[in-house]
């Protein structure tokens, strides 16, 4: 007798660590720039570059940039900023199992307090969370028939999600944008900050690729010689290519995360700089995946002999899934003034701060923070300019799936769009569209036939031809042709029955031999 496997390679999350990390930096002025009087934005961005195990230890390192827009220390309270990044690495241990491990590591701050030291020196301390999605890629064999003679198998469908494909990419994009019509050409940019919305996939013919929208937020200074400041709000599209052909009834799962961007005025086609060149590299994670039924050997006897079925305990993915959530966040948002009123808002900079998943009674309860950052004049006489900065929170529940054994594998949320509307003399009512992205997968164990072997040869004894049976509780006609080793088939043909039938306890049956 042969033992008929298949095998299914698998991708499947083993453990999400998310640690706290504090980095503090001192920064200092460089010499072509006038001395700090007061510090408007200080904006911290953390980026991963590289996730290497050594042994047990995982060291995931990057760097950590600083954009910071400050008052200087001027007579005209001139608007200066300042760009610096500092390198950054932790070090945490690997999950203890002696499969082959990957990794997705990503960072994001949290908070950031920045205060300047003198005119000439700022000290910066950013709140960071390191994510670490640990995976493995594995290969089990599903034992799909038994092959011999006399040999009757019982098998049972369960939903497998295969891996077709796995890559991990970095992305080089760019676009050039051109200012809206009638904004004065670009002097100095003063300070930008490149969103990307909610990336989704899209099926090409020449393969699966994410596609969402790009946001750039920009305050400059004109080339005029009044030194005006301009902001202005650029949209744009981003289209990657994850790298995977999925091909047939495969699905991709991807994500896609910023790992750098660069903003830099552009000529046009007069020598006039009414463009700007947005270049980011984006690191891509994809997954090319089908979700499939497969028969497995639940049990099997043999007529002619006693066989036993070695069994080891198997997990497998049984259901993998994306859900995304679009929700709305609101604030209202009072701005100081010595004069009880402002002039002008610059900009309003939203960003994403912190998102919390889990999974309580059958829901998915989603919470987090948006940070929102506002620039305003608020006294053009004394060109008094100020910042403030609020978060605004969120809460969202979502229901489970149907079934039990979910985990969120996986989570984040996109800033897709943002607006103000000044609603007095001082204050100003903010909306947040995000979108809400999980990561849900299912996995199940299984008693899995490993090995079958022949214990003895030995022919069913029957003391008569036929036997009368009175059905017990929990019998079933494949439990009970198993017990006196005849065909199932044949017992529910000489007993007027389907083979999928459940016998009634107490129901008389005949083995015949």
């Amino acid at each position: 007798m042969e033992l008929i496997k298949k095998p299914v390679r698998s991708y499947r999350t083993i453990e999400t660590r998310e640690t706290e990390e504090l980095f503090e930096n001192s920064i200092i002025v460089p010499d072509s720039k006038p001395d700090v009087k007061n510090l408007l934005l200080v904006n911290a961005e953390c980026f991963v570059t590289k996730a290497e195990k050594s042994g047990r230890l995982l060291e995931v390192g990057g760097e950590i940039k600083y954009r910071i827009l400050y008052v200087a220390d001027t007579p005209d309270n001139r608007l200066e900023s300042i760009t610096t990044r500092f390198p950054w690495s932790v070090t945490c241990q690997k999950p203890k199992t002696e499969a082959e491990v990957g990794v997705v590591a990503g960072c994001r701050c949290q908070h950031t307090e920045a205060n300047a030291v003198n005119g000439r020196k700022i000290v910066a301390r950013s709140v960071a969370s390191v994510v670490c999605r640990f995976f493995e890629i594995a290969s089990s064999d599903l034992s799909q028939q038994i092959e011999g003679e006399n040999i009757y198998v019982k098998s049972m469908p369960i939903n497998v999600v295969s891996l077709r494909d796995n890559l991990d990419t970095v992305a080089r994009v760019g676009q050039n944008l051109a200012l809206p019509h009638g904004s004065p050409a670009i002097g100095e940019i003063l300070y930008a900050k490149v969103n990307l919305g909610n990336p989704e996939v899209k099926y090409e013919e020449d393969g699966a690729c994410l596609e969402c929208k790009g946001m750039l937020n920009m305050l400059y200074r004109g080339d005029m010689s009044d030194d005006s400041v301009e902001s202005v709000v650029l949209e744009f599209p981003v289209k990657i290519s994850t790298g995977i052909d999925p091909g047939g009834e495969n699905i991709v799962l991807a994500t896609a995360s910023l790992r750098n961007w660069e903003v830099e005025p552009r000529e046009d086609s007069d020598g006039i700089y009414t463009q700007v060149s947005v270049s980011m590299d984006v690191e891509v994670n994809a997954q090319a995946v089908r979700h499939e039924e497969q028969q497995v050997v639940e049990d099997a006897y043999c007529i002619d002999s006693v066989i036993n079925l070695n069994r080891v305990p198997l997990e497998i993915v049984t259901d993998e899934r994306e859900l995304l959530e679009n929700h709305e966040a609101n604030t209202h948002v009072r701005l100081d003034s010595a004069t009880g009123s402002l002039d002008e808002i610059y900009m309003v900079v939203v960003d994403k701060k912190s998102m919390l998943a889990n999974i309580s009674d059958n829901m998915i309860n989603v919470q987090g923070n948006i940070g929102v950052d506002v620039v305003y004049l608020a006294d053009r006489k004394t060109k008094d300019v100020r910042s403030q900065a609020v978060e605004v929170p969120f809460n969202k529940s979502l229901p489970l799936p149907d079934g039990d054994n979910w985990q969120i594998i996986d989570s984040d949320c996109f800033v897709e769009d943002s607006g103000y509307e000044i609603i007095s003399s001082d204050s100003l009512d903010i909306n947040v569209k995000i979108s809400i992205r999980l990561r849900l997968c299912k996995c199940s164990k299984y008693e899995c036939i490993e090995s079958v072997e022949e214990v003895r040869r030995e022919s069913p004894s029957r003391k008569a031809p036929i036997m009368l049976y009175f059905v017990q509780p929990g019998d079933t006609l494949w439990s009970i042709a198993k017990h006196y080793r005849i065909p199932p088939e044949n017992l529910a043909r000489d007993n007027n029955l389907d083979p999928k039938d459940i016998p009634e306890v107490g129901r008389k049956l005949f083995i015949m031999a």
